[in-house]
This record gives C-alpha cells, structure tokens and sequence, in this order.
C-alpha cells in the first residue's frame, strides 16, 4: 500500500506541475480527486490514505493555482534573478508581486528589483552615517572627558591665588611663603587690591 500512495503522490505531483492554466488546475485536480475516489472505492487505498492523498492534491493545486495566477514575467522573475531572493526580506517583495492584481513586464520587474537595491543600499548607507555620527560623538565625549581629567590633575589649587593679602598678613610671612606668594602679592599692589 505504501508505494501505491508513493506512486500515486508522485503522479498528482507531475500532473499538476505540468500544468500552465488555473482552470486546467482546477480540472487536473478534480480529475485526481476522482481517479482517489476510485482507488479508495477499489481498496487499493485506506479511507485515510484516500483522504491524505486528497488533501495533498488539494494542497499542491492551490499552491499552483497561485502560481499560475501571476504573471508569466512575475513567475519567471526567480529563474531570471536567482541571486536577487537570497537576501534576508526579497521573498516578500516576490510573493507581493506574485500576489498582487497587476500586470508587470520583464523590464518593470528589472526596474523593481533595482528600486529594492537602491532602498536597501540606502538604509545601508543611512546606518553606517548614524554609527559613524555616533561614534564621532563618542570620540569627541571621550576627547574632552580626557581634557578635563587631564585639567584637573594638572591644575594646582592654589588657595592664596584667589586670597587678596592684606599688609598684615603679608608681615607675618616667612621669607619662604613671601617668595612662594611673591608675584601674586605684586600683582595685588599693582591693582591697588592690598589695604
């Protein structure tokens, strides 16, 4: 029984595949649905493998009614383009096509298949400006991160370098902390600023 569904499964497959019209799916496919019956009536096959084998003719008819409903020019489009589907998403572009109501030629299909590379192409070309802005951002963070660290420990805090002396206190300095202060406190004379 098992080469009878094989054989038969091979030979619904072969005859709808042959097929170029969607009204000769529809015949083909009642015609196998008939010649099923008679095999399940004859007992060369179970009820259930009758109705496993319908269902799969069923299944392969809609599969090529679908197909043969698009445009010749639509179903041909892999065979002209087969490197064109391998990308990740162009399959859904194809089965739009194939889906759709309206009547494409070979050179509108070209012109399709160059918009879809020309879209992808510039989301490409949009991602790589955004990561090369960002990473700029980054640099350019990082270089004046790098700035104020490098200020920060350079810079000597100097708490008498915002102090105005006063005469008082410039009397009470040892001669070490007069010539550490010197060129403040005679910037401060300059001013006027030492009372």
């Amino acid at each position: 029984m098992n080469n009878t569904d094989d054989v038969s499964s091979e030979a619904v497959s072969q005859a709808v595949s042959d097929v170029q019209q969607p009204d000769e799916v529809k015949q083909k496919a009642v015609e196998n649905i008939h010649a099923i019956e008679k095999l399940v009536t004859s007992g060369a096959l179970t009820q259930e493998q009758g109705q496993n084998l319908m269902n799969y003719v069923t299944q392969k008819a809609f599969e090529m009614y679908t197909t043969v409903q698009a445009p010749q020019p639509v179903r041909n489009f892999p065979a002209n383009m087969p490197e064109f589907f391998k990308k990740d998403g162009r399959t859904d572009v194809f089965d739009y096509l194939k889906n759709t109501d309206a009547d494409f030629d070979e050179d509108e299909l070209s012109k399709i298949s160059s918009l879809v590379e020309k879209i992808e192409n510039s989301a490409i070309e949009r991602y790589l400006r955004e990561k090369e802005h960002e990473k700029t951002l980054n640099s350019e963070n990082e270089s004046a991160k790098q700035r104020l660290r490098a200020n920060a420990q350079n810079g000597v805090y100097d708490g008498a370098q915002n102090l105005v002396f006063t005469r008082e206190q410039i009397g009470k300095m040892s001669g070490a902390e007069f010539a550490k202060h010197e060129r403040a406190i005679m910037d401060q004379l300059r001013k006027g600023l030492i009372k």
